[in-house]
């Protein structure tokens, strides 16, 4: 266990050392698992990367060798650490074959103590976030039980339960899934040659505990591991390409990992209705959060998907906040109503692409309504040209200068900054 309280000797020498990394970031996380992430001490090669990185990773662990999930809900210590403090993070690693099994076996055996392992830790911490450990496949599949179950006799079939075991177990606790496995996947397709196994072809050798680690480091630091100093030992091409795969596994696929799935996500579209009514909507996010909107004029509104009216033709700066219990997240836009009820940058024009821009003689259009009508008008709201649709569009008629260009359909009402050369 890393120590949560230093010495005050420890802690003088900490400020006076010159050359010592000012942290940034500060995680505490709890380990529960058993010999593969006891091997090669990963937390500690999660620490050192973070430190590398200016961040710092206080630890605390229990991984007794052969542990499973259901062992670790009724290990005295384990349950006890769980309790021990406000954690960020719990990881659950499982026994290493376990969640490979059939799924009619793991969802029998295994899947209810992922469950009640993470309600004990939200009742310890409603804040704290589980993260499960995805392991990886054993080199030749688990030949002791593959008669019984053929599909985990490769590498290949077992990681392919592993993954959709632990993505069962992350969904299931809206929580997050770390994926060694998917990254010893595409480390060994990138690179055969380099070994990430112990010599038991099952534990991992010390450039699969690195590769581990930097999964974890960017899956709980939320921060890439690329250029980190630390090399854990090995040569620092091997380090490097370590870090890449890591890097490109976690951030491919963040979504399948649960990254934000479940917190405050603030971003949001806003799209021009009658008069000066701009419709705001939130983007997809977690249920069970709140929203406030801040419009740029003095008015709010407490509502997910908001319409309001702008009485003046002006800039306004639009806030929208969101949280919930535990976490809040906020976005901030400027959008300008123009005095004909325009906005000048509704998000809704990103899916009506034209071309080119800037345009000299002739635009031309995506597919639309025979009924859509093109208007154009200055930057001060003059309408300059009312046309009806056609794929190309001629604007010989238009003088040079910057233009707002707008397709109403009965449907829609979207807009452009248009440059005439």
């Amino acid at each position: 266990m890393k120590s949560f309280i230093l010495s005050i000797f420890a802690l003088s020498g900490i400020l006076c050392a010159q050359a010592q990394t000012q942290v940034t970031k500060t995680l505490t996380v709890l380990f529960l698992g058993n010999s593969y992430t006891y091997y090669n001490n990963l937390p500690d090669l999660i620490d050192n990367l973070a430190l590398s990185k200016g961040d710092d990773l206080v630890y605390d662990q229990n991984t007794p060798g052969g542990h499973t999930f259901n062992n670790h809900f009724n290990n005295v210590t384990s349950m006890a650490k769980i309790n021990q403090q406000n954690w960020n993070y719990v990881v659950l690693q499982a026994q290493s074959q376990e969640p490979s099994f059939s799924p009619a076996q793991v969802n029998a055996q295994t899947f209810p103590y992922a469950v009640k392992l993470d309600s004990a830790i939200k009742h310890n911490n409603a804040c704290s976030q589980t993260m499960f450990f995805e392991t990886w496949g054993r080199k030749f599949g688990d030949q002791s039980n593959c008669a019984n179950y053929p599909p985990i006799c490769t590498y290949t079939g077992m990681q392919n339960r592993l993954k959709a075991s632990y993505k069962l177990f992350a969904d299931s606790a809206k929580g997050l899934m770390a994926p060694a496995g998917e990254a010893f996947r595409a480390s060994m397709i990138a690179n055969p040659n380099l070994n990430l196994y112990d010599t038991d072809n099952s534990h991992p050798s010390l450039a699969g505990s690195y590769l581990t680690a930097c999964v974890f480091y960017e899956m709980l630091f939320k921060k890439p591991c690329l250029n980190s100093t630390y090399l854990g030992g090995l040569p620092q091409t091997t380090a490097q390409f370590l870090q890449q795969i890591a890097n490109t596994t976690v951030n491919d696929s963040l979504w399948t990992w649960n990254m934000g799935r479940f917190e405050p996500y603030a971003p949001f579209t806003h799209s021009v209705m009658a008069g000066n009514a701009i419709q705001f909507n939130a983007l997809p996010s977690a249920p069970n959060q709140n929203h406030k909107w801040y419009f740029g004029d003095g008015a709010v509104s407490f509502a997910a998907n908001p319409q309001h009216t702008y009485a003046s033709a002006l800039n306004y700066t639009v806030s929208h906040v969101v949280n919930n219990s535990c976490k809040r997240d906020s976005s901030v836009k400027v959008i300008t109503v123009l005095s004909l009820g325009l906005s000048s940058s509704s998000d809704a024009a990103q899916v009506l692409p034209f071309y080119p821009n800037p345009v000299k003689d002739f635009v031309s259009l995506p597919p639309l309504s025979a009924q859509s009508v093109i208007r154009i008008y200055t930057l001060s709201g003059k309408l300059v040209s009312e046309l009806n649709y056609q794929p190309r569009l001629s604007l010989l008629h238009l003088d040079a200068g910057v233009y707002l260009m707008e397709i109403a359909h009965q449907e829609y009402r979207t807009h452009y900054k248009l440059i005439k050369e």
